[in-house]
């Protein structure tokens, strides 16, 4: 199967452009599903959510929203202390 090229894409996408909606929407789906097989080979991307769930968790009570303001206060006041040293 050869390359398509720059302009037969083009080409294409202005032929697509002028089909009906749903005559797309049909087309689109159709692109999606053929590109299911390929994604399964290529295997899972990333740690699957399930093996990762709790990772951060600890035996300490989350923090209140005092704390978060004062961290997120903290934070501001670093970042502006070092665009001021710039």
């Amino acid at each position: 199967m050869s390359m398509t090229t720059t302009s037969e894409y083009q080409a294409d996408w202005e032929k697509v452009q002028a089909w009906p909606p749903e005559l797309r929407l049909n087309l689109a789906q159709s692109v999606l599903g053929s590109l299911q097989g390929d994604v399964r080979q290529q295997g899972m991307r990333g740690v699957p959510a399930t093996a990762v769930r709790g990772i951060a968790a600890t035996d300490q009570p989350p923090p209140t929203d005092e704390q978060v303001e004062e961290w997120i206060g903290e934070h501001r006041l670093q970042k502006l202390n070092n665009s001021c040293d710039q």
